[in-house]
């Protein structure tokens, strides 16, 4: 190059004065590839810090005491001082620091030219910020804060739907728009962080939709009622109207969990009146008990999506089934005290019985579970002749079961309970027959058979 230069001094194209100016620019031009390399360039900022023309080290040292120093969040007129890690918000330097020196390492004259406009545009870094799983936490104990009331779902008992009851206006934290306000203001400490906030949706909306639809599947059709008296059905027949009237409908806040309970009130005298017109003996307070558990179970199969569209209900001295429960099957009637044992459809023959008063008898549909000859209660210490088993309950770790009636022996005297006891409630919980009867039911019924109770 310097053979060139004193070529053309020579050839007096270069004068003395041209030279010292092309010297001058050539280690201008060295110095600023220099300096390109080893400072980051002018109007570099991060925030409002202007981190131009300082070098990797100093960066990094800035940025970490900006990471480290507090920053100010106003949430609902409330200032929390917090440190970004407080927040669960990591920075990684390193990354920060390439990503400021980014324009050094383009070619020339692109690094020239991109140098030269930032004299006097501006370069504004976003700091490669790292929102961990700290942050949702934290986002969502900001969140259960601000929705502190809890949503009423409240069922008018005339149209038998549902309303969602907001108490008061509730509001969230925009998580997106909050985290777009940190990359931003990354570096900003001048002023608090506003946090962006919207309206908090009720997480029950839906649930409220749902139980409707199956509040009108419930309500939504005429329920015929099969009453057996006296050896005869006679039908009543109620509108959805009358299903409303007669019911109330409770739901569990926060689930589609619904019941349903008769109104005595109503229900009662109404279906009193009702039946006295078949002028058949019934007891009005059995009755309506009966019929009004058979409604509720029809409300509750439809609202679960069943199909109930009748149902049939015994209230004098007839069973509850027609046979068609099972080929084989025994049913008791704790109101009545008494059993009734059904084979092809057909009733084979009624028993009285003695059902539970220390404790209920439990209501369902079991089977038979075990079967002795003698069975023996642990907890009365006496015999139980013909004893079946139906059910274990875990709470008094025992069975119950269908048996004759008990004794126990005083001395050498066998001591058996009174034939008094039947027809009445006067068991521990079981299902207690007459001497003879129990044989009969024992040699009737299998391991399997199907027992169906009800109260």
């Amino acid at each position: 190059m310097r053979r060139h230069i004193q070529h053309l001094k020579r050839a007096g194209i270069l004068t003395r004065r041209k030279f010292l100016a092309l010297a001058a620019s050539v280690n201008l031009a060295f110095f600023v590839v220099i300096a390109l390399n080893a400072l980051s360039f002018p109007n570099t900022f991060i925030g409002n810090t202007n981190l131009g023309l300082k070098t990797r080290e100093r960066i990094r040292t800035d940025v970490n005491a900006i990471y480290g120093s507090p920053i100010e969040l106003t949430i609902n007129d409330q200032t929390y001082n917090l440190t970004w890690e407080h927040l669960g918000i990591y920075l990684d330097p390193d990354a920060f620091v390439r990503e400021v020196f980014l324009p050094n390492r383009s070619r020339s004259p692109a690094t020239m030219v991109t140098f030269m406009s930032q004299l006097f545009l501006p370069r504004l870094i976003q700091p490669p910020l790292i929102f961990s799983q700290e942050f949702d936490e934290y986002i969502d104990k900001l969140d259960a804060a601000g929705k502190e009331s809890t949503d009423i779902v409240y069922v008018d008992q005339e149209q038998k739907l549902a309303t969602l009851i907001i108490p008061k206006q509730r509001y969230v934290v925009d998580r997106a728009s909050l985290q777009s306000l940190l990359i931003a203001r990354f570096g900003d400490t001048d002023t608090p962080i506003v946090v962006p906030l919207r309206e908090a949706s009720s997480e029950l909306a839906n649930t409220v939709t749902t139980t409707n639809s199956r509040l009108l599947a419930a309500y939504g059709s005429p329920l015929t009622v099969i009453v057996g008296m006296g050896g005869t059905n006679h039908f009543l027949t109620l509108s959805p109207e009358d299903l409303k009237r007669y019911t109330t409908t409770r739901l569990a806040n926060g689930s589609q969990d619904a019941s349903f309970d008769i109104n005595n009130d109503t229900f009662l005298p109404d279906v009193t009146t009702a039946l006295s017109a078949y002028q058949i003996a019934f007891n009005p307070q059995t009755a309506a008990g009966r019929i009004g558990s058979s409604i509720t179970n029809a409300l509750t199969t439809r609202y679960q999506g069943g199909v109930a569209d009748s149902v049939k209900v015994g209230i004098d001295s007839g069973p509850n089934t027609d046979g068609d429960v099972a080929e084989k099957y025994i049913e008791v009637d704790i109101s009545q005290q008494k059993l009734f044992t059904f084979k092809n459809g057909e009733l084979i023959k009624t028993y009285r019985v003695s059902t539970g008063k220390d404790y209920p008898t439990p209501t369902g549909t079991f089977t038979i579970l075990n079967k002795t000859g003698l069975g023996f209660s642990t907890i009365y210490n006496v015999w139980l002749p013909y004893w079946m088993g139906f059910k274990f309950s875990e709470e008094l770790g025992a069975y119950f079961g269908i048996h004759e009636l008990p004794y126990y022996y005083s001395g050498t005297n066998k001591i058996q309970r009174p034939q008094g006891f039947i027809g009445a409630p006067n068991t521990g919980g079981c299902v207690a027959l007459d001497v003879g009867d129990a044989k009969e039911v024992y040699q009737f019924a299998d391991i399997g058979t199907t027992v169906v109770i009800y109260e």
